[in-house]
């Protein structure tokens, strides 16, 4: 009976030390994604995977997401809904063709006999017909690709890629041995387009606003717990932003965070000329995401480089920074390929990616504790003080354990 026991309590400890135990996943080029976890040093690595195209990061230590002991805890559930708003999005990349948002009154069967998704019929009754993985609000109809005229060439339709490096970051599928690895092995990311490139809208932003304002609203309405939108409206005129705000309030109302990227152009958003939207909205469930470098410190475009600026800060209305320079999923010739991005485009997902996983531990969270929970858990910066609200950059791990006792 003694040796009973003691067999069991060592069973348990064992049980319990393999729950704790840090998770790699097998996808063959995460050892990339230097800013999800990594030791300090000097890395080399290739930017894009489809050339030779070497970068040294010089990365110091613990600045990172902190993300391979946070996978102990939870990796992300189908059952997590988070929405992107971009402008179109290649679907079948090989990476994230598995954790796309499938709606569930537009899939199956009808009672003809024919599939939901293609019966032009408005299965679910939510105003939109054949709606499986989300909304094209540009051209108003089911497939939210990222083929468009690119306006350079008469013939010429292109792809635009910008959405694949917020689509990899959040949710490309982990573990399947095949490329990298998103924030959620598992989660089911909602498609909704709300421009195009080289569209009216792409040039005044004022057009974006009805999309936007409807594209939330359908987020909202259909599931989503988390809005990403690595964009935003420059104009000043709050008479015309009055629709995009009361949808942002209409999604605060029912617990949806929407998390938007700071901009890139090394401006205060808290000064009056610099105001951009929905960034400098006051509601609790804005959280707005500024770009950080391996270093911690606010990112500025090096010289040489073929950009400008940096980006945006205000210790107001940025509220927490997050690294740009991720290693993920992209698009070129039509293929499934990768590389490193950047910008604050690429540091909004790596917040909203952390805001699924903690909605995954704990789904009745809304979404003023789901930022409570970020803006606390963050690591402390000096070079942010003054700068960014909290101080700090998103740790996943320490927002996972906060959540859990929250």
């Amino acid at each position: 009976m003694k040796k009973t026991l003691i067999t069991i309590l060592i069973i348990l400890v064992c049980i319990g030390c393999s729950s704790n135990r840090a998770e790699y996943p097998d996808d063959p080029l995460f050892a990339n994604q230097v800013s999800y976890q990594n030791k300090g040093g000097s890395v080399t690595l290739d930017q894009l995977s489809f050339r030779k195209s070497s970068v040294e990061l010089n990365l110091k230590e613990d600045i990172h997401l902190h993300l391979v002991s946070a996978w102990t805890i939870t990796k992300g559930s189908k059952q997590t809904v988070v929405a992107l708003l971009d402008d179109g999005f290649f679907y079948n990349h090989v990476d994230v063709r598995d954790n796309i948002w499938r709606n569930p009154g537009e899939t199956g069967m009808d009672a003809n006999g024919y599939p939901k998704e293609t019966n032009g019929i408005d299965d679910d009754g939510n105003g939109y017909v054949d709606d499986v993985m989300g909304w094209d609000f540009y051209f108003n109809d089911p497939d939210p690709d990222c083929y468009i005229y690119d306006g350079k060439f008469d013939t010429s339709i292109q792809p635009y890629p910008h959405a694949m490096d917020a689509m990899g970051i959040i949710g490309a599928k982990g573990n399947n041995g095949v490329g990298v690895a998103g924030i959620n092995w598992d989660v089911s990311m909602m498609l909704l387009k709300m421009m195009a490139q080289g569209s009216a809208a792409w040039e005044n932003p004022l057009l974006r606003i009805p999309k936007a304002t409807e594209a939330i609203r359908y987020a909202v309405n259909n599931g989503a717990r988390v809005i990403n939108w690595s964009g935003f409206v420059n104009t000043k005129d709050l008479e015309k932003l009055k629709p995009l705000k009361e949808a942002i309030d209409y999604a605060e109302s029912k617990g949806v965070l929407l998390v938007v990227a700071a901009g890139n152009d090394l401006k205060n958003i808290d000064e009056e000329e610099n105001l951009i939207y929905p960034a400098c909205f006051p509601n609790e469930n804005i959280l707005c995401v500024g770009e950080i470098d391996f270093n911690g410190q606010l990112y500025v475009v090096p010289p040489g480089s073929r950009y400008v600026g940096g980006s945006n800060y205000g210790e107001k209305n940025v509220d927490i920074a997050a690294i740009g320079q991720n290693y993920t999923t992209y698009l070129r010739n039509n293929c499934s390929v990768y590389r490193l991005g950047g910008g604050t485009s690429d540091s909004a997902p790596v917040v909203t990616g952390v805001a699924a996983l903690i909605l995954t531990l704990r789904p009745d969270l809304n979404a003023a504790q789901v930022k409570q929970i970020i803006m606390e858990s963050a690591t402390p910066l000096a070079g942010l003080q003054g700068k960014i609200k909290c101080g700090g950059m998103v740790n996943a791990i320490s927002a996972l354990e906060m959540a859990r006792s929250f």
